[in-house]
């Protein structure tokens, strides 16, 4: 157990709020973890820096869990701090640009090495549905995963993307719409 000394002697209440925080974000991670991990996988479509974009999330978020007074806000806070992180990363790193189809839009390349976590999502989300939801821009796709996959209301999304709730509904039908576009290209809707 950590504890923390003050003038040579053990400070017992620091001690109580040091364990305490560590079985809060045991719990936190415990929950939050795999979900925090899908979300930002589908956010940057690359499992390597999904992992790294998770691992600094929590590493955040335990930084920061003395802030968090709210039980109820707990999913909104996590998934806000997952989001800053990948839009962060996003922002950072040089991003490997392919000529679409048409030639005039570009976008990221995906990695395609399979691994586990590939082979689950596969099971879930079809990879001409993938390759769509890669195509959006990051705001799209950032609220349709998650209102759609994620199961967030308008309101929580609003939370997580600092958006007014008519904001998030305007974006969210915009969403949807390019979407519509990309899967109707995949050959998926008329």
């Amino acid at each position: 157990m950590l504890s923390i000394e003050l003038g040579g002697r053990l400070n017992p209440a620091s001690t109580v709020r040091r364990a305490s925080t560590l079985a809060d974000f045991d719990r936190l991670y415990e929950e939050f973890a795999a979900p925090i991990f899908n979300y930002v996988l589908r956010m940057v479509g690359d499992r390597d820096r999904a992992a790294d974009i998770t691992q600094d999330t929590f590493i955040k978020a335990y930084r920061k869990i003395d802030s968090l007074t709210d039980e109820h806000s707990t999913r909104s806070w996590l998934y806000r701090i997952a989001t800053n992180t990948a839009i962060d990363e996003m922002r950072r790193r040089r991003w490997v640009r392919l000529p679409d189809a048409d030639g005039e839009r570009e976008h990221e390349q995906p990695d395609d090495a399979p691994g586990p976590e590939a082979q689950v999502m596969a099971a879930a989300l079809d990879e001409r549905v993938q390759r769509a939801l890669l195509q959006l821009r990051p705001n799209h796709r950032q609220c349709l995963l998650l209102s759609d996959l994620e199961d967030m209301s308008a309101q929580q999304i609003g939370e997580i993307m600092d958006l007014s709730y008519g904001a998030v509904r305007t974006l969210l039908c915009r969403a949807r719409g390019e979407m519509r576009r990309h899967l109707a290209a995949e050959g998926m809707v008329r």
